[in-house]
């Protein structure tokens, strides 16, 4: 296991079960306007990261969502967010808590998560996603919401 320490928040991450489910996934093959666009900024993301995807198992190269989980644009006055789920294998503690269980709330204000603020362009959402996501022989699933806010796109 690898621990990860994000204030406080703590992520005890399968590393190698991850990385494992990663090498299985395919990568961004939408053509659409922001999913192109979103890849085209994945260095960057990585660059803010400051390898934090690496310490996760993450391959932020990879479209990994299931059901409802897919790449998210939002335009707002000045600025354009992506919202993009990334799967690992661990469990999520929050002052020393496990995580909540998810009970499939219908909106998103009620979902029990973790948030955290890496940089100026970079949120995380974390939330324990063990009763819809499917990774073969995975016991504890979290959904990392990887919020990415660049410049609003002009069209």
């Amino acid at each position: 296991m690898t621990t990860v320490e994000l204030g406080n928040i703590k992520l005890e991450i399968d590393r190698i079960e991850t990385e494992k489910f990663y090498a299985t996934q395919n990568g961004f093959i939408c053509d659409c306007p922001d999913c192109v666009n979103y890849v085209s900024k994945i260095s960057n993301v990585q660059s803010e990261l400051n390898g934090l995807e690496k310490e996760l198992g993450i391959d932020l190269t990879k479209a990994v969502g299931q059901g409802m989980d897919e790449l998210m644009p939002h335009d707002y006055d000045n600025y354009h967010l992506y919202v993009i789920p990334y799967y690992v294998i661990g469990k999520c503690f929050i002052n020393r808590n496990e995580l909540e269980k998810q009970s499939f709330e219908p909106n998103w204000e009620k979902t029990k998560k973790a948030e955290y603020k890496l940089t100026e362009n970079i949120s995380l959402n974390i939330n324990e996603t063990n009763k819809y996501v499917e990774i073969e022989n995975a016991e504890n699933i979290l959904t990392i919401w990887l919020e990415y806010k660049t410049e609003l796109i002009k069209k």
